[in-house]
């Protein structure tokens, strides 16, 4: 885990160089979960004041576990409990695709983040993979659509095209951006891939009455041949900056 953790900082450098002279004192992550994103922030922000909100209230739990010093509040990205102009900086970090409504989302965000402020995304993408980064898809989409039978909004990745053209829509301008690659194997033997297998079936169980159950059960196997041959590495994140530039009314 300190591994992954490192190389998910080394691998930001580009955002860290980006904010190295930039005086950022209050951030908001949107979408923490259980404050994945906070050791990259905490690198690229030693000195801010940082409060990060999930609808999921388990995961607000163990986010202020992780990190007792920081606040964590129950909250939707479409509906942020907080004045607007309040921070430097938004971030979302694999959120974009969890989100029900984008646009709105996005829209309320930018109302948050100060005139001249920042948004930063980190967002995995569907397209420019290699083998083992597409198995690590397979096993993503198989999760997303076992969460959407469950009635949990979860969908699949968007190519690069696709977010760009939502932040386009959306009218909010790219300042910096560059796809980051995790080169690291999440399988190194026989026993990890069970061991996501097995999860993958836990996973159906749920779906064990509806009739998609027969047509994703096959996706099983698929998955731990190609892990197999090929690895599981994950996917390629787009990571951008944009500049909060608001409109005169």
């Amino acid at each position: 885990m300190q591994t992954v953790l490192h190389a998910q900082i080394y691998q930001m450098e580009p955002l860290v160089n980006y904010f190295k002279d930039i005086e950022v004192r209050h951030i908001l992550d949107v979408g923490t979960g259980t404050g994945g994103f906070i050791p990259v922030l905490r690198k690229a922000f030693p000195e801010a004041q940082i409060t990060g909100v999930d609808p999921n209230p388990t995961s607000i739990v163990t986010a202020r576990q992780n990190y007792a010093d920081l606040t964590f509040l129950v909250n939707e990205a479409e509906h942020l409990d907080f004045v607007s102009d309040t921070f430097d900086v938004a971030s979302l970090s694999m959120v974009l695709h969890h989100l029900p409504k984008i646009k709105m989302g996005l829209k309320e965000i930018r109302r948050v983040v100060k005139p001249e402020g920042y948004i930063i995304i980190n967002e995995p993408i569907s397209d420019g993979l290699n083998a083992a980064q597409e198995v690590h898809k397979l096993y993503h989409h198989f999760r997303s659509r076992i969460d959407r039978l469950l009635g949990n909004f979860h969908r699949k990745t968007f190519s690069k095209e696709a977010v760009l053209q939502m932040l386009k829509e959306a009218e909010l301008p790219v300042q910096f951006i560059f796809e980051q690659r995790k080169n690291i194997n999440l399988v190194e033997n026989a026993n990890d891939i069970e061991i996501r297998s097995e999860k993958m079936k836990q996973m159906l169980e749920k779906i064990k009455d509806k009739p998609e159950y027969e047509v994703l059960k096959p996706q099983i196997e698929d998955f731990r041949g190609k892990a197999l041959k090929y690895g599981f590495q994950p996917a390629t994140t787009l990571v951008i900056v944009i500049r909060n530039i608001k409109q005169e009314k």
